[in-house]
C-alpha cells in the first residue's frame, strides 16, 4: 500500500478523542511490567532469559486472562518500554506465543537472532500450526517447544525446533530420562525447567542437559517501568485509516498520531530499536511514519491494541464501535447527510462510559459544535433523534418515531459485521 505526501480526506469518521484522555486533569503515564528469569548452559552462564507477562509490578504470576493480549503485551513492553537490550542484552529471550498468535502474527518485527519463539502445550498440534511454524522457522526464528512430552505423531514439530523445554517437577526423574532418550536422535537442544535445588541441577547436567532454568538459580525478577499511556480510541482511528485500500496519505497519519504523546514516543522508541537498523536522525513525526512505513506502523498498532484489549476491555471497545457503525449506517440508509457526524457522534454518547465521568463533563473539554454537543447530551435534531433510536433498538425497547424495525435490524446486524472484521485485524 502506497503512502502519499498529499493531504488527503481530513474528514476521517474517527474524531480526535485522545484530547479526552490527554487532558491535565487524567494521568497520562501507567506503570508496565514483565519478569524474566534467566536460562544458563551448565557452566551456570546465562545463555537467554524467559519474558513472562505481569499485570502489575508486585504480581508474583502471570494472572493471564487473555493469553494473545499477555503476548502482545510482553513484546510491547520489551520492545517499545524497557527495551531487549535492557532486559537480555546480547542473550537469547524467550517468549511464550499462543496458538492464536502463531497463526496470525501482528508482523512486528523482533530480532530473528534473539527472539525464541516458545510453543506452549496447549497450543494444539496440527497439520495448520505445523504451517505456520514453518512460516516462522523460514524467516528466520528459533522455536521452543514448551512444557514437552513425546509422540511420534510430534516428530515434525520437533524438526522444525531448536529447542525442547522439559519440566522436571512434572516429569519426575524417571519420566525425565525417558523424554532425553526419546529426543536423543533428534538436532536439538534441551531445556530442563523447575530445578529447584542443587541435587536436581548435578543429576541433569550428569544426564548432559544442555541448559537449565529454575528456583535453584533466580526466581523470575519482576521489571516495572513508567510508561506513557497511548489511547485505545486513537490507535482504532489510526488503524481505520491504515485499512483504507485507496492511497494513504502521510499528512493525516502525521496528523493522528500527533494528537497522543504516547504514541509519538513508542514510534520512536520503535525506530531506535535495533531491530529497524536505522542510523539516521529523525526530527519530526512526519519523518518517523515515512521511515517505519505503513505495514510496520499497522503492524505496531495492531500490537499496541492487542495489548490493550483484554476482558471488558475489549467488550467495550467493541460496543463503543457498534453503536458508532450502527448510526452511521442507518444515517446512510435514511438518506441523511454527514454520515461521518454519525459515527462521531455514536462514538461519543458512549465516552462517558470509558471515561467514567459524567457526559457534559467530558464533552465540554471537547472543541465539539454545540449542535452536536446538543445532539449527543439532549438529544436534539436527526443525529439527537437516532442516537435514541439505535439506543432504544439494542436494548429491545419501543422506538420513538416511524422508523422502520428492519431498517434498524438490517443497520445493526450490518455494523456488528463490520466491526467482527474491524477487530480480528488485531
Amino acid at each position: 500500500m502506497a503512502i502519499s505526501a498529499e493531504s488527503g480526506d481530513t474528514s476521517n469518521v474517527f474524531f480526535n478523542l485522545a484530547r479526552c484522555i490527554m487532558e491535565n486533569r487524567f494521568d497520562t503515564h501507567t506503570l508496565v511490567a514483565l519478569a524474566r528469569q534467566p536460562i544458563l548452559d551448565a557452566k551456570q552462564s546465562i545463555y537467554g532469559y524467559e519474558l513472562l507477562y505481569r499485570s502489575h509490578g508486585s504480581a508474583t504470576s502471570a494472572e493471564i486472562f487473555d493469553d494473545v493480549s499477555a503476548t502482545a503485551q510482553v513484546v510491547s513492553t520489551g520492545l517499545l518500554e524497557i527495551g531487549m537490550s535492557n532486559l537480555v542484552g546480547t542473550n537469547k529471550a524467550f517468549v511464550n506465543f499462543p496458538r492464536t498468535y502463531l497463526l496470525n502474527p501482528s508482523g512486528v518485527p523482533l530480532d530473528r537472532e534473539q527472539v525464541v519463539i516458545e510453543v506452549l502445550d496447549n497450543a494444539n498440534f496440527d497439520a495448520v500450526l505445523l504451517a505456520s511454524l514453518r512460516k516462522w522457522k523460514n524467516a528466520g526464528y528459533d522455536i521452543a517447544l514448551d512444557d514437552f512430552r513425546f509422540e511420534a505423531k510430534l516428530t515434525p514439530f520437533i524438526e522444525l525446533a531448536r529447542f525442547v523445554k522439559l519440566d522436571l517437577q512434572v516429569l519426575g526423574r524417571d519420566a525425565f530420562m525417558a523424554e532425553l532418550e526419546a529426543l536423543k536422535n533428534f538436532d536439538i537442544k534441551v531445556i530442563v525447567c523447575k530445578v529447584e535445588n542443587w541435587d536436581e541441577f548435578n543429576f541433569c547436567r550428569m544426564l548432559d542437559v544442555d541448559y537449565f532454568q529454575g528456583y535453584f538459580f533466580e526466581k523470575p525478577e519482576t521489571i516495572e517501568r513508567k510508561a506513557v499511556k497511548v489511547n485505545s480510541m486513537t490507535l482504532l482511528q489510526l488503524m481505520a485509516e491504515l485499512l483504507k485500500t485507496n492511497e494513504l496519505s502521510v499528512d493525516e497519519l502525521d496528523r493522528i498520531v500527533s494528537q497522543d504523546v504516547g504514541l509519538v514516543h513508542k514510534l520512536l522508541k520503535y525506530l531506535n530499536s535495533p531491530v529497524t537498523g536505522l542510523i539516521a536522525s529523525v526530527d519530526s513525526v512526519k519523518l518517523a511514519i515515512v521511515l517505519v512505513g505503513a505495514e510496520q506502523l499497522k503492524s505496531l498498532t495492531s500490537l499496541l491494541l492487542m495489548s490493550e484489549m483484554v476482558g471488558d476491555r475489549h467488550a467495550l471497545l467493541q460496543q463503543v464501535l457498534i453503536r458508532a457503525k450502527h448510526a452511521e449506517l442507518f444515517a446512510v440508509d435514511m438518506g441523511y447527510t454527514n454520515q461521518d457526524k454519525y459515527f462521531l457522534a455514536g462514538m461519543l454518547s458512549m465516552i462517558d462510559v470509558c471515561m467514567g465521568m459524567d457526559l457534559p463533563d467530558v464533552l465540554a473539554s471537547l472543541p465539539l459544535p454545540g449542535e452536536l454537543a446538543s445532539a449527543i447530551v439532549n438529544r436534539s435534531g436527526k443525529i439527537g433523534l437516532t442516537l435514541t433510536q439505535i439506543e432504544q433498538y439494542s436494548k429491545g425497547h419501543q422506538i420513538t418515531g416511524t422508523v422502520s424495525q428492519e431498517t434498524l435490524k438490517e443497520t445493526y446486524l450490518e455494523a456488528i459485521a463490520w466491526v467482527d472484521h474491524f477487530l480480528s485485524t488485531f
